[in-house]
């Protein structure tokens, strides 16, 4: 294992600049996880990092190396795909150690760490099976296990369930957790599924138009959002937020473009009258009652077993709250709604967050 440095490091294609200057340290053993909307250079920078891709600017460094200009196959890294890649006519054994058989590897060396990977994995009862004829989590566990016998400095992983229905995803989840726990190798995993960020990260980078937005554990990246496009893509169901001018009758609110007033007293913010103001609440941060001020008209309900989630509108600004089992709604309700003040994030005109 080893540490990665990235400095500077940018991409253009042509004018099109596709990852902005990235500065990040990842540390020996650490798994961090690149999170982002497609098209935001998630995968680009990975490809960077792992030598398929050539740098436009700045320098990559795995520990105190500089492989900028170092070829992928010199850079100990193994990367493991959404497509699975493996050879056809081979069977999930010979998959395992064909690298290695390429490489040079003696036959001892090579069943001992295919053993081990198989062990690992629990591909025991798989071995003599063609890809064919494996399920889509068996044949990316061999894919896996292809990189794990290769004992990299780091392993790259880019949307490595995206093929897999919910079931295996959250099984593999927990297999690639355990995975890092048992070898502590530095791990670089792409997604833009939050869930495998959330559940698997010790950091997550959230990236955005080619530009990382922030970088945090996966507690800080939920609670405490840098921006509203951290703040909006990372939850489900997506946060509240309502947009306004600061207003100073008694005491200052927020005044929405509908005429709602948000009380705004113990924000413990330095604003002023005739400021911009974004106000972000978690639908699971609502209350509700019949004797709240503030009204929601409900459009839509998905129940979800323990909880269900509720869509409609408060005045003109969509809203969504999050009940528990023993609530209730339906479409067409109007429900009163009490916003929880010590869990809003406020945000400037800029949408960058405003700190209390």
């Amino acid at each position: 294992m080893t540490s990665i440095s990235l400095e500077c490091v940018r991409k253009e294609y042509g004018s099109e600049c596709a990852v902005h200057e990235t500065n990040l340290e990842i540390s020996s053993g650490e798994f961090v996880v690149f999170v982002g909307p497609s098209g935001c250079g998630k995968s680009t920078l990975l490809r960077m990092i792992s030598g398929l891709e050539s740098v436009t600017g700045g320098r990559i460094l795995f520990g105190d190396t500089d492989v900028t200009n170092l070829a992928a196959s010199r850079r100990e890294v193994a990367m493991v795909f959404q497509a699975y890649a493996l050879y056809p006519h081979m069977t999930a054994r010979q998959n395992l150690s064909f690298g290695l058989k390429m490489t040079g590897h003696d036959t001892r060396e090579i069943e001992r760490r295919v053993n081990r990977a198989v062990k690992m994995l629990r591909l025991e009862n798989y071995l003599s099976r063609k890809p064919s004829q494996l399920s889509g989590g068996q044949c990316q566990r061999v894919a896996i296990g292809r990189a794990l016998v290769q004992q990299p400095k780091v392993f790259l992983f880019d949307e490595p369930l995206s093929n897999l229905d919910a079931e295996l995803r959250g099984s593999m989840r927990i297999e690639i957790a355990n995975l890092h726990r048992e070898l502590n190798s530095t791990m670089i995993y792409v997604t833009h599924d939050q869930v495998e960020a959330m559940t698997l990260a010790d950091r997550i980078a959230v990236l955005g138009k080619g530009r990382i937005e922030q970088v945090g554990t996966p507690h800080d990246i939920y609670h405490q959002p840098e921006n509203i496009f951290v703040a909006e893509f990372m939850g489900v169901p997506k946060i509240n937020i309502l947009s306004g001018i600061v207003t100073g009758n008694n005491g200052l609110c927020l005044r929405l473009n509908s005429g709602l007033k948000i009380p705004l007293g113990g924000s413990q913010l330095s604003l002023s009258v005739g400021d911009e103001l974004s106000v972000g609440i978690r639908p699971e941060d609502v209350s509700v009652g019949p004797d709240c001020s503030m009204k929601m008209h409900v459009n839509y309900v998905e129940q979800i077993g323990a909880s269900a989630h509720c869509f409609g509108k408060t005045g003109d600004q969509d809203f969504r709250i999050a009940l528990h089992e023993h609530m209730e709604s339906s479409v067409g309700d109007q429900i009163g709604i009490l916003l929880n003040p010590e869990k809003m994030h406020f945000f400037d005109a800029s949408g960058e967050r405003l700190y209390r």
